[in-house]
């Protein structure tokens, strides 16, 4: 069906469909390509990003451990009435504010027996 219209029409006529699928064409390759490469830009890009912030997340880490154990040899252990105290303490802050201390889950309801 589409052959029979296409032999009916005139030779201008198969021009400008020509030149019309031609301009298509093209510019679906060039969308393809463009797409392609900018792809190409962006995973390269997070790559990079992925790779600082692993080394970041590791240096984080290792100065986290170093400023617990520098804690701990700074600050006296905590009695255990002080340790109450403190537990009771953020208990009672986790009432007032739950936006800030969340009070949902097992570790909570255990917590606050």
């Amino acid at each position: 069906m589409v052959l029979q219209v296409w032999r009916r029409l005139s030779t201008s006529q198969k021009r400008v469909w020509s030149i019309g699928a031609g301009v298509l064409s093209f510019g679906a390759a060039i969308k393809f390509g463009y797409f392609y490469f900018s792809r190409s830009l962006i995973i390269d890009n997070l790559e990079m990003q992925n790779i600082s912030a692993r080394k970041y997340l590791k240096e984080s880490q290792e100065f986290g451990n170093w400023a617990a154990k520098d804690r701990e040899k700074r600050a006296p252990k905590l009695t255990e009435e002080q340790q109450e105290q403190l537990q009771s303490y953020l208990v009672l802050m986790a009432k007032t504010n739950k936006d800030v201390y969340p009070t949902e889950g097992k570790e909570w309801r255990q917590r606050q027996k």
